[in-house]
Order: structure tokens, then C-alpha cells, then sequence
């Protein structure tokens, strides 16, 4: 099972990028948002979502591991398929997808082009838990990356301050990496 490829790009379209890893060029789908990241970029790394059946063999690519759950969620939904998940990340960044379901806005979700209200409804309803236990697991590590920052000497409005200037992908990481981009941050 593939997860992750880091190599050259070869060739980019709105929709997809071509990979080169080692000798192996990969196609792999993409959101548009992800492809406007990638715009005047030679090499990148995505996280990778690959789907076998028995008559293809698929590579999805997407910037964070966040991004890519949200994805396998999505597809956990009765009638949601990779192309209306890829068209929702394109159209709404993982932060406004997850503002989307916590405030129930099922029209933002409507205008997404192939959904809707019973697509709509169904998402909502599955993918209601899946932001409560992210939320609740993102607070678990802020916890505990803030209890490792007092433990090595640092007050809390040092540590407030330093975690919210960091960047939004970083805060997805494990809280052992958090605790190291802060501690640069920190030591500037």
C-alpha cells in the first residue's frame, strides 16, 4: 500500500500531477486547491490515498494526512464517491470542510457541483462524529504539547503566543513535532 510519495514533478493539470519517484512516474489525482499549492514547485511530497479494484489501481494525492482522512471519510459515505470527495476538497479547504459540518450548513455543501440534499444530509449525519473525535484528539495533543513546554521552563502566554503563530499544517502534526516547531519558534 502506497502512503506517501516525495519526488519531481513531471507534470501537473488542474486534476492530476505525474510523479517521478526513483525511475517511476506516478499519476495520481488531485483537489484543485492542491494543485494551485503545487503551481512553480519541481519536487513535493503528498500523502497518498490508494484505491485497488479489480479493474484499476488508483493514487489520490493530497498536501496533509488530515486532508487525505477526510478524503477516506468521505468515501465511507453511501454515495460518495472519489470524484465528489476530491470535488468537495477542491472546492473547500480541510478547516472550512470541518467548519461546514460542525455548524450543519448543508447548502455550502449543496453547491458543491454532484451533490444533493440527500448526498448533503448523509455526509452531515456520518462525518458529524468524525469532526467530534478530531476535535477531541486535536485538544488531547495541544494538551499535552503545552504540558511539555511548562515542563522545560516556559510560561503559558509564551507558549499561547508561539503556538498560534505557528503554521496550520504543523498544528496537525504529532505532538512530539509540534513540541519541536515551537521550541524554534521558542528559541528565536
Amino acid at each position: 500500500m502506497i502512503v506517501r510519495l516525495k519526488g519531481n514533478i513531471e507534470k501537473l493539470l488542474p486534476t492530476s500531477v505525474e510523479i517521478e519517484v526513483n525511475g517511476i512516474t506516478y499519476f495520481i489525482e488531485i483537489s484543485l486547491l492542491t494543485s494551485i499549492e503545487l503551481q512553480n514547485k519541481m519536487q513535493t511530497t503528498l500523502e497518498i490515498a490508494q484505491i485497488i479494484r479489480e479493474d484499476s489501481n488508483l493514487l489520490y494525492g493530497f498536501l496533509t494526512k488530515q486532508e487525505r482522512d477526510i478524503f477516506l471519510q468521505l468515501l465511507k459515505v453511501n454515495g460518495v464517491g472519489s470524484k465528489i470527495a476530491l470535488m468537495i476538497l477542491s472546492s473547500y479547504s480541510v478547516e472550512q470542510f470541518l467548519n461546514i459540518i460542525q455548524t450543519n450548513n448543508i447548502s455550502a455543501l449543496k453547491n458543491v457541483k454532484g451533490i444533493g440534499i440527500k448526498v448533503a444530509g448523509k455526509i452531515m449525519l456520518e462525518l458529524t462524529g468524525y469532526t467530534q473525535t478530531l476535535q477531541s484528539s486535536d485538544t488531547a495533543n495541544m494538551q499535552l504539547v503545552n504540558e511539555a513546554l511548562i515542563a522545560l521552563g516556559f510560561k503559558d502566554s509564551q507558549i499561547s503566543q508561539t503556538l498560534q503563530t505557528l503554521d496550520k499544517n504543523i498544528l496537525t502534526l504529532s505532538p512530539n513535532e509540534i513540541v519541536k516547531a515551537a521550541l524554534k519558534s521558542l528559541g528565536k
